[in-house]
């Protein structure tokens, strides 16, 4: 067996856990007069995601696996194995995210899934575990470059959200950049605010967490005030 399958079934870093069969279909924008149609990323449409992968190169560099993975296992997989590695997860099931088409071809992605698939997220020392359940992480964005500043990263949002509700999420939580390049493509305050998602209580020296309710959670699940421990010193 592969390093990559390894991992996509729970060895070397993934959780292998088929959480909630996750949605299937699209759901349609309109941005700035282009249309574009948001397909979740299941096993149906993982050559399309392998497409995006091998078209744009930032994209395809990470695949999307550098909060998926601890830090050792994503820099051994490398730029191939990583994106083999995310292919192995759509092929088994695993939530992995939200694509954009525009006139069939994808332009943008959105990373969205169960909080407890992001690895390097639960160990990080820097963004808080602050408690709920049903949890999914919005984690990263990344735009073809034809189609950015024209409103498409809202509206991914918007899809990706409402793909986690029909996969059963409770929550959507985002760690919205706080300066530096490094942290943009896990977007802005701003964006997140627009989309409703609202800031949580988190001690000096951690991460913005800000959280979205999901049609059929209840009202206390996204307003939690309990604060996680303040970072360990030097």
């Amino acid at each position: 067996m592969t390093q990559c399958k390894r991992m996509a079934r729970g060895g070397g870093g993934f959780p292998f856990r088929l959480y909630r069969a996750a949605a299937e279909g699209n759901f349609t924008g309109m941005g700035n007069g282009d249309g574009y149609r948001f397909e979740a990323v299941t096993s149906q449409r993982g050559e399309d995601l392998a497409a995006f992968s091998r078209d744009y190169g930032k994209f395809g560099y990470c695949s999307c696996l550098r909060w998926r993975l601890p830090s050792g296992p994503y820099r051994d997989l490398g730029r191939d194995g990583r994106a083999a590695a995310l292919g192995e997860l759509v092929r088994a099931g695993q939530p992995v995210g939200v694509l954009a088409y525009q006139d069939e071809r994808a332009v943008g992605w959105c990373s969205i899934a169960p909080r407890e698939g992001y690895r390097a997220i639960l160990a990080s020392r820097v963004i808080p575990q602050i408690p709920g359940d049903g949890v999914w992480s919005v984690a990263c964005f990344f735009l073809a470059p034809q189609v950015r500043r024209r409103g498409l990263t809202a509206l991914l949002l918007d899809a990706a959200c409402g793909y986690a509700a029909r996969s059963g999420a409770l929550i959507a939580e985002a760690y919205p950049w706080p300066g530096g390049p490094s942290y943009r493509y896990m977007g802005t305050r701003d964006l997140y605010l627009a989309a409703g998602f609202h800031d949580l209580p988190v001690p000096p020296g951690y991460r913005p967490v800000m959280r979205r309710p999901l049609p059929g959670a209840p009202e206390a699940a996204a307003t939690s005030t309990r604060k996680p421990p303040a970072p360990a010193g030097p």
